[in-house]
């Protein structure tokens, strides 16, 4: 994919950049996404890279209406349409519980990174949510502060996933992000992958 002027144009604040440029924004352009779950955060995450100009995105269609539709430059795909082809990113809309791990360790193996969004925290895979859930344990907050939460979640996650895409920053994988809304804190710890999870099996 080559830029034309009206690209230029349309992601000129980020192609000035010099993390990005033309090569980046062109990457971004060619770069195969999926989103997986249809939470406040998972459409932040859509809406975001819609913007940012990734090509192609596979979420469940309530997603599809939170992009620009007047956007020309975004192809948007059923999660079954994610199922063939290799992905550049996995986005998981996930949980604290075991359970977790299991879509970690049908979707990772397909994508050159995985990230994932679950009950207040964020992180990249390694670890799962599963594997993260000692390392930062959950906080229950008021339904609206969750909302906000999970928006603003959804915004680091998809930063995070341009930043794998072109290859700059210090990626997520590793650390487990938690926000607590109530104190307005945020928390960045080191979580290791545990040996015997489920998403481990992928490695085996």
């Amino acid at each position: 994919m080559t830029l034309d002027d009206e690209q230029i144009e349309r992601y000129s604040r980020q192609v000035i950049l010099a993390e990005v440029g033309p090569r980046g924004q062109e990457q971004l352009g060619a770069a195969r996404v999926a989103v997986v779950g249809d939470c406040v955060a998972a459409g932040r995450v859509v809406a975001y890279l819609g913007a940012a100009g990734v090509g192609w995105i596979a979420a469940p269609a309530a997603l599809h209406a939170v992009t620009d539709p007047a956007q020309p430059d975004l192809t948007l795909a059923s999660l079954l349409d994610a199922e063939a082809g290799r992905l550049d990113a996995v986005i998981l809309n996930a949980r604290l519980v075991p359970e977790a791990a299991d879509d970690a360790l049908t979707w990772a193996p397909r994508a050159t990174s995985t990230f994932w969004i679950a009950d207040g925290h964020a992180g990249g895979v390694p670890p799962c949510p599963t594997c993260a859930a000692a390392a930062a344990p959950t906080t229950i907050v008021l339904a609206e502060l969750a909302t906000l939460r999970d928006a603003l979640l959804g915004t680091v996650v998809a930063t995070e996933v341009v930043k794998a895409l072109l290859a700059i920053g210090t990626p997520l994988a590793g650390r487990v992000l938690a926000y607590d809304p109530e104190t307005a804190t945020i928390t960045n710890v080191a979580a290791v992958a545990h040996p015997n999870c489920a998403c481990q099996r992928s490695k085996r």
